[in-house]
């Protein structure tokens, strides 16, 4: 990892970027959450702030790609940081002075998402084009093993700011790391292949559906990818309703439970930097949701913390694994010129649905025990993993 990073230098700037603003992103994050429990105590408030966070990027994310595409994607990507740079500071700043209210978080916090839906398929188009084909894999399982230790960085540091410093000091750091992850992407020497011609966006939008379709594996996973993100983000939802309604650990112990999870994604990004699997997409995605829903059954079974961290731990590696293989293949199928709509509409149908899911499982966990939705999203997962293993083209799939 260090030879390659050190070998790459316009791969080596894109990573810092990532790693400064992943870090920033997981600090703020935990600080969104704590506001808004601590203040209302309510899963349903929660699940709003949560919606806020994704809706405008799934809506946005088609034009988001069509632009990507369209225009220099490094471009769109620094904007994308400083917008959001700009945005997370007023709300340091209201925080600061005490005039933050829940209304005002849930704008600042849709403003944001509608910024990071530009920034995020921008970036995914651009890797192919920093790194050699050979080495796309790597690169992928490197990103991840960077998100995944800077997730957990930041938010065991952020618990700490919010203990000791406050909420600002957490919406501040994140500001700050904007700015630098703009600097790092402003220094990349990065040259975008040009399409044949603009077309409208509703071609675009067409075209973009033709591509998804016309590659068997995605089209038959759309369907397995929006049920599965649609269980899996309960979780967002109901960490912090355990750690604090149920475990009673304050800001720490919820962000203990969301740095476990995030460990386990490091832990399985770190293995695939240096190891790729010899087993088919089929029979990764099989036992992967098989060990995510049996966790699910464990933690709704016995509400313990010291089980919930290691069940986070073993979800976040069996999820991440199958992420990183299926965003490596998708990038080596998919043509350069149509990478940036293929991404922002990927993202856009396989999230559709968790919007929806933060907002009933708020509901839900207001007028019944967060353990069982946990456990009924567990017996669910477990169907999906059979749905999965049926799936004929996954098994001629390899990363």
């Amino acid at each position: 990892m260090y030879v390659f990073l050190r070998d790459n230098r316009n791969f080596r700037n894109f990573w810092l970027g990532q790693v400064a603003s992943q870090i920033g992103d997981r600090v703020h994050t935990l600080a969104v959450i704590w506001l808004v429990y601590t203040w209302t105590r309510s899963g349903t408030a929660l699940g709003l702030v949560l919606i806020a966070a994704t809706l405008p990027s799934v809506l946005v994310s088609p034009w988001a790609g069509y632009l990507a595409d369209r225009f220099d994607r490094r471009k769109i990507a620094i904007a994308a940081d400083l917008i959001r740079c700009l945005l997370v500071l007023a709300l340091a700043l209201l925080a600061s002075t005490g005039t933050l209210e829940m209304t005002g978080l849930v704008i600042m916090t849709a403003l944001i998402s509608l910024a990071s839906a530009f920034f995020n398929p921008a970036t995914l188009a651009m890797l192919p084009a920093i790194v050699p084909a050979a080495d796309l894999a790597r690169a992928n399982a490197i990103t991840q093993l960077s998100a995944n230790a800077s997730g957990a960085l930041g938010f065991l540091a952020g618990s700490g700011l919010i203990a000791l410093i406050g909420v600002p000091a957490a919406f501040l750091c994140n500001g700050v790391s904007f700015v630098v992850s703009a600097l790092l992407l402003a220094s990349i020497a990065y040259a975008q292949a040009g399409g044949a011609g603009h077309p409208s966006f509703l071609v675009n939008l067409r075209e973009g559906w033709t591509v998804v379709r016309g590659i068997p594996v995605v089209a038959r996973l759309l369907a397995p990818l929006v049920v599965i993100n649609f269980l899996f983000s309960s979780l967002s939802v109901l960490i912090p309703v355990f750690g604090e309604g149920v475990f009673r650990s304050g800001s720490a112990g919820v962000g203990l439970l969301l740095a476990a999870f995030t460990c386990g994604m490091f832990l399985a990004a770190l293995a695939l930097s240096s190891w790729h699997p010899a087993a088919s997409l089929s029979r990764l995605m099989t036992a992967s949701l098989l060990l995510v829903g049996g966790s699910f059954l464990l933690m709704g079974l016995f509400a313990a913390m010291p089980l919930f961290l290691g069940a986070l731990a073993l979800t976040g590696f069996a999820l991440n694994g199958v992420n990183i293989c299926l965003i490596t293949l998708f990038q080596r199928m998919v043509p350069g010129e149509v990478r940036g709509k293929f991404f922002s509409l990927l993202t856009a149908v396989s999230l559709s649905a968790q919007p929806i899911s933060f907002g009933l499982t708020g509901w839900l966990s207001d007028l019944v025990s967060p353990a069982v939705i946990l456990s009924a999203c567990g017996l669910a997962l477990l169907v999906c993993a059979a749905f999965v293993a049926r799936i004929g083209e996954l098994r001629d799939q390899y990363v």
